[in-house]
């Protein structure tokens, strides 16, 4: 019976381990047949440009009917197309562009003398890409028979949205629609949005007005099937703000509300102001101790003009500063609150020996770590020893391993209580 089991239980890994290898092989595949694409088409890109390039080669001035019947000569020789193949067909960089040309060599070759050379607007990407070598599909169509993308191929996704794989000899064909639409062809709209227009080829899908909640009808506030938070529904206007600072004001004291699109934000006073209705120091209900109000604003008092007395012992001098005042010591001494005298700095404290207790402390710990370490490397001997003897019956490998599991425990704890 166990036999039978055993028999399963490899099945199913078996299985389980073929499907992961199945999907990373597919993903790399689809991946790789993209890329191949990408390449070819980089090289057609490449070859425009080196045609454009070497145009005239060293050709340039002097007698035109000369220069005309050597260009011919030039324009489809095999020296213009080494030119253009050692100089711009690849980036230096580029393994994959240099292994495909190696690779194709011959059919760029024929392009170039029997196709080109015939017609110079022969599409080389149709003709190498698409038609030859195959890593690449016609627009709007997809995979390793160029099939029509979903919705056809003169609009795929009625050109809202994506084809999955579009141009490559890969992906599924099926449509990545645009922000605002959904459905096998994006033909249909999303919450957040309303069919402006619609017939068999399009559909137009609008977002709704920031103040609806989910869906709508129409444009503006007044297509809204319910407004958001912050929005209050009108019946002539649709959603309209709410004026969270008007009545009961949100905010805390010493602040400020100020009302913004669907919510409110409350802001810190003036550091002179005791309430407010806005920031700064002429938005103030009342002034703080140590400002005054002249002309609706609270300026800042100079006591040690105001007050002579201030700071007045020996070596001490008065200094304003914003909304109060200090008394500064000479000779570096400190001021002493309570005595209102200036005061010598105390010596500093000697230095601390927690250090060095630290050090000892971390010293314990790794010691009475290392049983935690042993045991582990005992369990991973334990599994190892057993599973040999018993030709690896899982049953009982994992009873032996416990019961020495346990033993190692206690051990440990009888340790750690030394």
């Amino acid at each position: 019976m166990m036999g039978v089991h055993k028999f399963n239980l490899q099945k199913v890994t078996v299985c389980c381990w073929a499907v992961v290898f199945l999907v990373l092989s597919s993903t790399e595949i689809i991946s790789a047949s993209k890329e191949k694409c990408d390449t070819c088409k980089n090289i057609v890109k490449n070859f425009k440009e080196g045609l454009e390039k070497t145009k005239k080669s060293n050709f340039g001035g002097g007698n035109t009917r000369w220069e005309e019947k050597s260009l011919g000569a030039w324009a489809h020789s095999e020296t213009r197309l080494v030119e253009i193949w050692d100089n711009y067909l690849c980036n230096s960089e580029s393994k994959d562009c240099h292994f495909m040309l190696e690779k194709y060599e011959e059919d760029v070759e024929e392009f170039w003398f029997n196709v080109h050379s015939k017609n110079e607007n022969a599409d080389m990407h149709e003709w190498l890409c698409i038609d030859k070598i195959k890593v690449c599909c016609p627009s709007n169509t997809y995979g390793p028979k160029c099939k029509d993308c979903t919705g056809g191929k003169d609009r795929p996704c009625q050109g809202n949205g994506e084809c999955d794989g579009e141009g490559t000899r890969s992906g599924s064909g099926k449509c990545k629609c645009n922000d605002g639409y959904h459905g096998d062809i994006c033909d249909e709209c999303t919450d957040g949005y309303f069919e402006e227009s619609k017939n068999d080829t399009h559909t137009q899908c609008t977002q709704c007005d920031k103040s609806c909640k989910s869906t709508c009808w129409e444009d503006g506030p007044k297509g809204c099937d319910e407004c958001k938070n912050g929005w209050v529904m009108s019946e002539d206007d649709g959603c309209q703000d709410i004026n969270e600072c008007e009545d009961d004001v949100p905010c805390d004291e010493n602040q400020y509300c100020t009302n913004t699109v669907g919510s409110y934000h409350c802001a810190t006073c003036h550091r002179s102001c005791l309430g407010c209705h806005g920031y700064g120091n002429n938005k103030c209900e009342e002034c703080k101790n140590g400002y005054r109000k002249e002309n609706d604003i609270c300026n800042d008092i100079n006591e040690c003009e105001e007050d002579t007395t201030l700071c007045s012992g020996d070596k001490q001098t008065c200094n304003n500063v914003d909304g109060s005042y200090e008394c500064q010591c000479d000779d570096n001494l400190l001021y002493d609150i309570d005595s209102k005298t200036c005061i010598p700095k105390p010596k500093a404290p000697p230095k601390s020996s927690k250090s060095k207790d630290n050090k000892d402390k971390k010293k314990g710990n790794t010691e009475k770590d290392k049983p935690g370490f042993i045991m582990i490397l005992g369990m991973i001997l334990v599994f190892y020893i057993c599973g040999s003897i018993v030709q690896w019956n899982l049953i009982i490998v994992l009873g032996l391993s416990t019961v020495f599991a346990v033993f190692l425990y206690w051990f440990g704890m009888q340790y750690e209580m030394q």
